[in-house]
């Protein structure tokens, strides 16, 4: 997810914490709720390519298939 965090903007980081109602250097430690962080972020990244994409479509993403889409790598993908 380190990558995709590099590629925010200002705009898309501000969005996520407002989203999440965290900072987002909290959103993903330890004992943190994820769900509303993955959502926020998952709906920043998509928006980028799918105006039409809503809040409510990321909330319909499994947490592996979320996952996916910041690794890059499907469940089926060899452990390193």
């Amino acid at each position: 997810m380190n990558d995709f965090l590099d590629t925010l903007t200002l705009d898309e980081i501000e969005t996520i914490e407002n989203l999440s109602g965290s900072p987002i250097d909290e959103l993903m430690g330890a004992g943190k709720l994820k769900g509303k962080a993955l959502k926020a972020f998952i709906w920043v990244a998509k928006k980028r390519t799918d105006a039409n994409f809503k809040m409510e479509d990321a909330g319909k993403l499994t947490y592996v298939e979320a996952l996916e889409l910041f690794t890059g790598q499907t469940a089926d993908s060899p452990k390193a």
